[in-house]
């Protein structure tokens, strides 16, 4: 195992991995943020170079302090082949077992080898499998201008603030807490985000945010403005935005959250397989 740095191989290692979409597009969007200005601080992990087969982002490990803070204890992982990723794993310097973690992926398939090292080191595996959906194409400015429909201009439409995170964090299905709060601001701070305000000086009824791995998530809208545009015209304008800086655009949607699945096939995306998040929790910290 070794470290990536260096513009050129980070580049390198980017464009490889869009050879293997959608299984690599949560490592692809990380790595995409490294090298533009890594406001994270993630750092690039290869199995070996420059003939890879597993990719894991993560923080430095020194900067992961709170054992039990899974948001800031997160790792993107691809592998094309999972037999060599069990190596990887059991290195020191990759994942520190010791911590509340989640581990982030396109590959049902790493759920095994994740498994098996995680209860080697003591650790219990929750496995959450959601849809993965993609956004083909290019999101131009035609497109967002196309959304200022008749339903959709009585809304104002721009970034969230700091003082949005509380409201984000209580409608956030993997939230609700201070240190997913904690998270959301950083987000806000550092990755572009969309909301829909009724008048500029009133809260959002409607946003989403993106976020180290250049995933669009949290959507949400209130139930009163459902039906009327919102979420189309908020995805589509964060779409282009995240198109002109370079990174896919993707997202993830629970099996049986059949209205959000159909909200997000009118805005363009595509099934294209599942989205996976694995957290480990020590024995010891449960």
């Amino acid at each position: 195992m070794r470290f990536l740095t260096g513009s050129d191989k980070l580049t390198t290692l980017r464009n490889l991995l869009t050879q293997s979409f959608p299984a690599s597009l949560k490592v692809h969007g990380a790595v995409h943020h490294v090298v533009r200005n890594n406001p994270f601080r993630l750092q690039v992990l290869v199995d070996q170079w420059p003939e890879f087969t597993s990719v894991m982002c993560r923080p430095p490990l020194e900067e992961m302090t709170d054992a039990a803070d899974p948001y800031m204890n997160t790792y993107f992982l691809f592998s094309k082949n999972p037999q060599n990723l069990i190596q990887m794993l059991k290195d020191p310097n990759s994942v520190n077992w010791k911590q509340k973690l989640q581990i982030q992926g396109c590959q049902p398939e790493l759920g095994e080898v994740l498994h098996d090292i995680s209860s080697s080191h003591g650790s219990c595996m929750q496995t959450t499998s959601n849809v993965l959906y993609m956004k083909l194409g290019t999101t131009a400015t035609n497109q967002v201008k196309d959304q200022n429909s008749t339903r959709t201009t009585n809304f104002h439409f721009g970034a969230l603030t700091l003082d949005d995170a509380p409201l984000v964090n209580a409608e956030w299905g993997f939230g609700g807490n201070e240190r997913s709060k904690d998270y959301i601001a950083r987000c806000i701070q550092m990755f572009p985000t969309i909301c829909a305000k009724k008048d500029p000086g009133q809260k959002p009824i409607g946003w989403s945010l993106s976020e180290q791995s250049a995933e669009i998530r949290m959507g949400y809208t209130e139930s009163t403005y459902r039906g009327q545009g919102v979420f189309n015209n908020i995805v589509t304008r964060l779409s282009a935005i995240m198109t002109s800086q370079g990174f896919p655009i993707y997202c993830h949607i629970a099996s049986d959250n059949t209205k959000s699945q159909a909200a997000c096939m009118a805005a363009g995306f595509v099934p294209v397989g599942r989205w996976q998040q694995w957290t480990f929790q020590p024995r010891g910290l449960i």
